[in-house]
């Protein structure tokens, strides 16, 4: 009996207030991937994403052109019966090793652009959660949810520009601290 009045306390709260609490409720929405990549800190990110990417790219393809050139010369047969058959042993031995050692750079390259990327996307959530605070506040609405968890929603309810450009000041007024004036250093 009691299990009983316990469930039926809140439906019968919900009955009486639902109505006022549902005209009350400011919320606002917010387009992560937008913000991603319309802000500074989003572009920053994104940017030394790829610098990585990048860097990563250039060691697996020089070690894929030097595998490239040992499978040439193992193809080769003029030049396989040219060598004798320990230089034979040894550069089937160095194209085992090199495939090996591409496959272990392969690895490395993906676990380390997917914790690249984790970890973007984490801070990125954490300086859009902070900034969607202060524009929340600021806007007086109850709540601000990410666009992906919205279904529908009615425009007017989109504040990714106004997240955007307060993530935008706190970037520059961020940099703007780091950096010393040219006067400042050479005294």
């Amino acid at each position: 009996m009691k299990k009983k009045t316990l469930l039926f306390l809140p439906v019968l709260a919900l009955t009486f207030f639902g109505g006022t609490l549902k005209a009350n409720i400011k919320i606002g929405v917010v387009d992560f991937k937008k913000v991603v990549e319309k802000s500074k800190q989003g572009q920053q990110e994104k940017n030394a994403f790829e610098a990585l990417k990048n860097q990563m790219m250039e060691t697996l393809e020089k070690t894929d052109k030097e595998l490239e050139t040992l499978a040439e010369k193992l193809e080769d047969q003029d030049y396989m019966d040219g060598l004798s058959p320990a230089a034979e042993e040894e550069l089937k031995l160095k194209f085992q090793q090199l495939s090996q050692e591409f496959a272990r750079y392969q690895n490395q390259y993906y676990q380390m652009l997917n914790q690249a990327n984790y970890r973007m996307l984490q801070s990125l959530h954490a300086v859009v959660a902070g900034a969607a605070e202060k524009v929340r506040k600021s806007k007086n609405l109850d709540a601000i949810f990410n666009q992906d968890s919205v279904f529908a929603f009615n425009e007017l309810l989109n504040f990714t520009t106004d997240v955007i450009k307060q993530m935008d000041e706190g970037f520059d007024s961020e940099h703007q601290d780091n950096s010393l004036p040219e006067a400042e250093i050479n005294s």
